[in-house]
């Protein structure tokens, strides 16, 4: 990690976000924050919002328990928004959030495209993919979680929101609770219910598609079976691929507590993910959301050693999945927002909660993080305390907002109809292969700099 994301020797910059305000009647003394989800951007505003003495923050997460809902995994994060992030949050948890990002490759991250024989076709190499750091999502959550008792909540499962004449919201919750605050945060990912009922034309979609995630222990012995040193993505016949990506703990390189079922959640590991069309399920005793971790396994290990040309290395990786670690995501596609509002303008949305980007180039929580860092910053302004004033800054926000994901969006989404172009098609396979390195040129532009990269 480059010096400049360190961990600072004195302590971070909070005290710049704990501006003083003068009064008048319409002057509120303390920002009270509801935010609906304790993911990664959930967590990260509320951190930084926890930090300002004119903001009351409150986390609440469906969870009974610190426990993620997804078994880990990695993310990528830009040093920009490492960047971005490191002076608004407090010197103890930026340390943790350090200790979750992984070892970087000499040159960078990238991305490798390769026949399923392991013969390259070309390497995504862009300026925007190599600024990206490999984070464990379990890590960076945890940390995320450091010392949060006085802002989250667990348990609480959100039911519905409603705007008071006072131009306040009441939260109400699946277990009969209530809480009242000034802005209510929809942070509560793809399938948001404050989304459903901000702007309830929303739809969800499903277009078929399935990726089975596993990890597997990084050793000496896997990092040798990897088709590269950074990301990877294998095609594979009937419109299928594999993608790698690896998290090498900085702490200890290489894994050794783990089995066949488990493996300790600090340990370097290997994302394995097989991606395909729902209907390629080779199982089909049953919908693919209702397999279990043994028969998930089952599935990628029958597939790989199905491919007469599936490089010998690719099957080994499948067979050392780890079976506990199985997460099967149905892929899922909200229908783009174009703009929202509520009465006073006190309930919005970050990250997936309004709409999702697909995952070929990894934005997603990239996006997340940053929506959260330019909400939080917003919030903290001695201006917010009043609400005529909060308005106009919160449509500037959510138009920004906006903005940035539909641009992430179509450039994910171009990227992902390629990969699935193929469709079991020769034709179809050659004109994937082609326009998909053409695509990856012309996504990547100068404006991608905007938002990711760390020379903004």
């Amino acid at each position: 990690m480059p010096a400049s994301l360190r961990p600072a020797s004195s302590s971070t910059s909070s005290g710049t976000l704990r501006p003083s305000t003068s009064s008048t009647c319409e002057r509120r003394s303390t920002l009270r924050v509801g935010i609906i989800g304790g993911g990664l951007g959930g967590l990260t505003l509320g951190q930084i919002l926890h930090t300002a003495h004119n903001v009351e923050a409150t986390v609440y997460e469906r969870s009974v328990d610190s426990i993620d809902r997804l078994f880990g995994y990695r993310v990528m994060i830009s040093s920009f928004v490492l960047k971005k992030l490191r002076p608004l949050l407090r010197k103890n948890v930026w340390e943790k959030v350090v200790a979750s990002v992984g070892v970087q490759p000499e040159s960078g991250q990238e991305l490798a495209f390769m026949k399923s024989d392991g013969q390259r076709m070309f390497t995504y190499d862009a300026e925007e993919v190599r600024d990206t750091y490999s984070i464990s999502r379990w890590a960076m959550r945890k940390a995320l979680l450091h010392d949060s008792d006085g802002f989250v909540r667990f348990g609480k499962t959100f039911k519905k929101y409603e705007n008071m004449p006072d131009g306040t919201v009441k939260v109400y919750f699946v277990d009969g609770t209530t809480a009242g605050c000034d802005m209510l945060i929809g942070a509560d990912g793809i399938s948001s219910k404050v989304r459903k009922q901000l702007v309830p034309e929303a739809r969800v979609t499903e277009p078929g598609l399935a990726v089975i995630y596993f990890k597997i222990p990084l050793t000496r012995a896997t990092k040798e079976l990897l088709p590269a040193d950074s990301g990877a993505m294998a095609f594979c016949p009937s419109n299928q691929n594999i993608i790698f990506h690896s998290w090498m703990n900085p702490r200890k390189l290489f894994a050794t507590v783990y089995d066949e079922f488990d493996i300790g959640t600090d340990e370097s590991f290997i994302m394995f993910g097989y991606g395909s069309p729902c209907s390629e399920f080779f199982n089909k005793t049953k919908p693919p959301s209702k397999l279990s971790s043994e028969e998930l396994k089952s599935e990628v290990v029958a597939r790989a050693r199905s491919d007469p040309n599936m490089s010998p290395n690719i099957v080994a990786l499948a067979e050392q999945c780890i079976v506990n670690t199985a997460y099967l995501q149905i892929v899922q596609e909200c229908q783009a927002i174009r703009k929202w509002s509520s009465p006073s303008n006190n309930v919005t949305l970050i990250g997936d909660a309004v709409f999702n980007i697909a995952t070929m180039l990894g934005k997603g929580a990239n996006c997340a993080m940053l929506d959260a860092t330019d909400l939080a910053s917003t919030l903290i302004l001695p201006r917010m305390l009043y609400p005529s004033m909060r308005r106009p800054e919160l449509r500037s926000l959510t138009q920004d907002n906006i903005r940035r994901r539909l641009r992430e969006r179509h450039r994910n989404n171009l990227i992902q109809n390629l990969v699935y172009f193929g469709d079991g098609n020769r034709l179809k396979e050659y004109g994937r292969d082609k326009g998909l390195k053409m695509a990856l040129g012309w996504i990547d532009d100068p404006r991608a700099k905007d938002f990711y990269s760390a020379r903004h």
